[in-house]
């Protein structure tokens, strides 16, 4: 295991209780806490402060560029949290734009928080007129992604935007039986905040109704989810609906399952599950936590739904 601390390596002088890393596909930043054995007070002389730079990494997994956004000390320990979005990225903002594509509005919006953007398969749609309104770059970006159905991952200084189809169609990297999980695995079906179809309703400018229902094959029972999110033609309203009701219900089927220590999974990766009958399939990781001191990888995921591709 290696602890770099603003540029320096300071593994060998630190006594390492605690080392977790959470790696995310999308919707929240990566995260990292740390705990030390701190008896002398070194961390309090050594004055850290909130949106100090930090790196943890083992064998091949790296947390990438971290940013402290949280410590404390107490019985003899130092506790640290870092995110992989810098602070200042959480100011709220308001801007308006007219005539732009999606990559040109995710650079810029990138780029002002000090993110370098990276997309993978993402087409470049061209919009209207967008408005954030009181609200941080990364979530504004966020909530556009999920109307087309992207994934916006933060980590290392980069914004990576891909399309969530593509990447669920890859192949699963490892195979998931039984016998591999620690005992309080969980997988588990639920109609809860499930929808049966979304409607989008919305007047522009020129006092043109904007009205369509999206309601797929086989969908799920349900209430209808409704949404007066700004469309400018049925085009637009027909992949907002369709990729709002994906964001909620692709988590009819999820596993939550804890394994030995694997580096080389990741957030996006997809696991195949073997032999748990109506459980068994394809699953997407949503979330994974890796335990360097434990040895412990805990996967959060979602079974991937044909219907849904």
């Amino acid at each position: 295991m290696k602890l770099i601390y603003e540029g320096v390596d300071i593994t060998k002088g630190v006594d390492i209780m605690h080392a977790v890393i959470c790696d995310n596909a999308g919707g929240k930043s990566d995260d990292l806490e740390i705990i030390f054995s701190d008896r002398e007070r070194n961390w309090s002389r050594w004055n850290p402060k909130k949106g100090d730079k930090i790196i943890l990494s083992k064998d091949a997994f790296s947390s990438g560029n971290m940013y402290v956004d949280d410590f404390s000390l107490y019985n003899g320990k130092f506790k640290m949290k870092a995110k992989s979005l810098p602070l200042h990225a959480k100011t709220p903002k308001v801007n308006m734009w007219e005539e732009i594509r999606f990559i040109k509005l995710a650079e810029d919006m990138a780029k002002e928080v000090g993110l370098k953007l990276e997309t993978y398969d993402i087409k470049d749609y061209l919009y209207k007129r967008i408005d954030q309104v009181d609200i941080n770059n990364i979530e504004f970006l966020n909530q556009r992604c999920i109307l087309e159905g992207y994934g916006l991952k933060v980590t290392d200084d980069k914004a990576i935007i891909y399309d969530e189809r593509v990447f669920e169609r890859y192949k699963p990297v490892i195979d998931i039986y039984e016998d591999m999980l620690y005992s309080n695995y969980e997988f588990k079906s639920s109609s809860f905040g499930l929808y049966s179809s979304c409607s989008l309703s919305y007047l522009t400018s020129d006092n043109k109704l904007i009205n369509y229902v999206y309601s797929p094959n086989n969908a799920p029972n349900g209430t209808v989810m409704k949404t007066n999110i700004r469309a400018t033609n049925l085009a637009e309203a027909e992949r907002y609906t369709k990729n709002l009701l994906r964001s909620t219900n692709k988590f009819e089927y999820t596993g939550n399952f804890s394994i030995d220590l694997n580096t080389s999974l990741a957030a996006t990766n997809i696991v195949d599950v073997k032999d748990l009958g109506s459980f068994s399939g394809r699953y997407f990781i949503e979330s994974i936590r890796h335990n360097l001191i434990n040895n412990i990888s805990s996967v959060s995921s979602r079974k991937i739904m044909e219907e849904l591709l």
